[in-house]
């Protein structure tokens, strides 16, 4: 099965130093199993930043976009658990959007990613970044009205996330290929670091 589906869910989102450790137990304890086990959710992910170590990228992939509006995922939004109670009211300048694939070069993902947010009518470097140092490249097309609905955990949130129009998402096999990629062909963009990723076949029955 390949990892990548036709959906995906990006989340940028900036994390106090002291809240650090708590936000990572969070997701990677609780929070990945908890989503990626939803009806069409195939994969999830947490990357910090290199330059911006407080910031984070959660970036999940799924089948379908109505993966982002099942009942099941729903019911999850509608009824935190108590750690996600604790930490969602510590996000900041958060920016959550469920996409579809425009295009996509390669499956998986990487040690490491570049991410460059987008308006809808720029032009993405999408062919100068798939190349053999680059496990997979997408290039994804924001969907507004797509896993927005009302919810206990939004309201937890405090301030309304921001959303993307587009944006361009490519993992590489180190930060160093990144970094590299990022000076050549997308210097206002962000590289991140993988801290952990969950699959479906990973989760226990």
């Amino acid at each position: 099965m390949s990892v990548g589906g036709k959906a995906a869910l990006a989340i940028w989102v900036d994390i106090d130093p002291a809240d650090d450790a708590f936000f990572e137990h969070w997701h990677s304890r609780e929070h990945l199993q908890e989503r990626v086990s939803c009806p069409g959710w195939l994969r999830g992910g947490r990357f910090k930043g290199i330059a911006r170590p407080n910031r984070y990228l959660l970036f999940y992939d799924a089948e379908t976009p109505a993966a982002f509006e099942s009942e099941a995922y729903y019911a999850r939004l509608r009824k935190p658990t108590e750690m996600s109670r604790a930490i969602f009211p510590k996000f900041r300048d958060t920016s959550r959007t469920v996409c579809t694939v425009e295009q996509r070069w390669g499956e998986g993902i990487g040690a490491a990613v570049l991410t460059l947010r987008m308006k809808a009518s720029n032009t993405a470097p999408f062919d100068k970044l798939a190349s053999p140092e680059t496990a997979r490249v997408d290039l994804l097309a924001g969907r507004a009205t797509i896993g927005q609905a009302d919810t206990a955990e939004k309201e937890l949130r405090g301030k309304p996330d921001r959303q993307i129009e587009r944006a361009l998402v490519a993992f590489f096999w180190s930060v160093e290929a990144a970094q590299a990629a990022r000076a050549r062909h997308a210097p206002e963009g962000e590289v991140f670091a993988l801290r952990h990723t969950v699959s479906k076949g990973d989760l226990v029955a």
